[in-house]
């Protein structure tokens, strides 16, 4: 369940770094929901998007199997669970995120998050709620996978917290 947590956390980074909280008592306004008709590369870039990849700059070992083997590859050491992430960019500019609702119906720890979204360039924004996150993400040449990076902690399974440049990859379900 530590591990889990972790990874959630690790993950949601998308959903959550550069988040701008507010409290109406303290007179913050929230963010706008983000509005108005998609450019020609957010409507190629809408669809349904799986996490597909996380590739750490140094090797972990974050998995429970009584046996030290760090790898790079998180992604490889993620349970199904783990692994079932998905984001939804819709032409009315809606989002939405899900993690634990497709690939495994046992799935503690189920989530879901929804808000607006606009892609200017490389810039991903999210408005959800009270807040807004933006992230750079680099599309590859067919315009099916993306990436972006990010500075994260992991604990390792022998407890000890790492910081770490990870990647993490989704790639566009076609159809």
């Amino acid at each position: 369940m530590k591990k889990m947590n972790l990874m959630m956390k690790s993950l949601l980074v998308f959903t959550a770094l550069f988040m701008v909280g507010c409290n109406n008592d303290d007179g913050i306004v929230c963010p706008e929901a983000l509005t108005g008709e998609l450019t020609a590369a957010e409507t190629e870039f809408s669809g349904q998007w799986v996490f597909s990849g996380l590739v750490a700059e140094d090797a972990l070992d974050i998995t429970d199997d009584k046996t030290d083997n760090p790898d790079k590859d998180l992604y490889a050491q993620y349970s199904d669970c783990q692994r079932d992430l998905l984001y939804t960019f819709m032409a009315n500019r809606g989002y939405e995120f899900k993690q634990g609702h497709t690939a495994a119906a046992d799935c503690d720890g189920k989530q879901s998050v929804m808000g607006t979204w606009s892609l200017t360039d490389k810039v991903l924004t999210y408005v959800s709620g009270c807040s807004t996150q933006t992230v750079e993400i680099e599309l590859n040449d067919e315009k099916d996978a993306f990436t972006y990076k990010a500075l994260v902690n992991i604990r390792e399974v022998n407890g000890l917290i790492r910081n770490t440049k990870v990647t993490f990859t989704f790639e566009k379900i076609q159809g």
